[in-house]
């Protein structure tokens, strides 16, 4: 069975300021196509613990979903951050 994963990023989930709707839809559609989630995980915007967390979470998980933090404002991290952890560099 497929290990599925989300990782939600932003301070303002992490803090509560925002209710993170996108998981909770994401959530359900994989677990409506038989793909239930065997975990979330919360990150704030800083680069060193997305970096962390992506290689921690995709040492576990077949699959990780990212959630958040792709826009083009300078507090997004999550392409800069999938780059760095997987050694990398955007260009």
């Amino acid at each position: 069975m497929l290990i599925v994963e989300m990782l939600s990023t932003g301070d303002e989930v992490l803090h509560g300021q925002i209710i993170d709707t996108n998981a909770a839809w994401l959530s359900d559609c994989f677990f409506q196509e038989g793909f239930p989630l065997s975990g979330r995980t919360t990150v704030g915007d800083n680069l060193n613990d997305l970096v962390h967390t992506l290689q921690a979470r995709s040492q576990h998980a077949d699959i990780l979903i990212v959630n958040g933090g792709l826009g083009p404002t300078r507090d997004d991290l999550s392409t800069l951050a999938a780059a760095t952890a997987a050694g990398g560099a955007l260009s």
